[in-house]
């Protein structure tokens, strides 16, 4: 696992292409009524810059599906994945010299804002049990990561916002994004 992460620390720089594929993705997930989710990459020697965006799958209908009381929420407002293949695509970006710095999901009609569901889950907290229900933060996050949050609103991307977790305050804290051409 990565030691020295600069990218936990904020302003990042986003390429033009690898957003494109965010945003692609956030208005193919508000088309299907769910959150888009993924993760951006780049190259070791730039620690903050992003130039690669992995789509992954959002399994919050099959875990609401599985059990709707536990998982009351649906995918349109609650993302989550498949932790141990995330994790093992962060340990083997991280071999190539590419490591994972950016973990993104999206908001369906709603700002990009860092919600208190996402940093519980994120700080490996525990969220609400019901909605509206309070959560507990946790220590941090499992992996060292940024957190982008892109909002759609009516089919349209509406803005980008980024976040790192600030362990002194024990929360998750908007940062500057940098988006360049290639």
């Amino acid at each position: 696992m990565v030691t020295d992460a600069p990218w936990t620390r904020g302003d990042l720089t986003i390429t033009r292409s690898a957003l494109a594929v965010v945003e692609k993705d956030a208005l193919r997930g508000y088309a299907a009524d769910e959150e888009a989710c993924g993760y951006l990459r780049g190259p070791a020697e730039s620690p903050l810059r992003c130039d690669e965006a992995v789509v992954m799958q959002n399994v919050a209908n099959k875990l609401h599906a599985i059990d709707p009381e536990l998982y009351f929420r649906t995918a349109r407002t609650f993302f989550s994945f498949n932790e141990k293949k995330f994790d093992d695509a962060v340990r083997a970006a991280a071999r190539e010299g590419r490591p994972v710095k950016i973990l993104y999901h999206s908001h369906l009609d709603a700002g990009a804002y860092f919600s208190p569901t996402d940093a519980a889950v994120m700080s490996m907290g525990e969220p609400p049990a019901e909605e509206g229900g309070a959560i507990t933060m946790g220590p941090g996050p499992a992996w060292p990561l940024a957190f982008l949050v892109t909002s759609v609103r009516d089919g349209v991307i509406d803005e980008h916002r980024l976040f790192v977790w600030d362990a002194e305050t024990r929360s998750f804290v908007g940062q500057a994004i940098t988006v360049v051409e290639e």
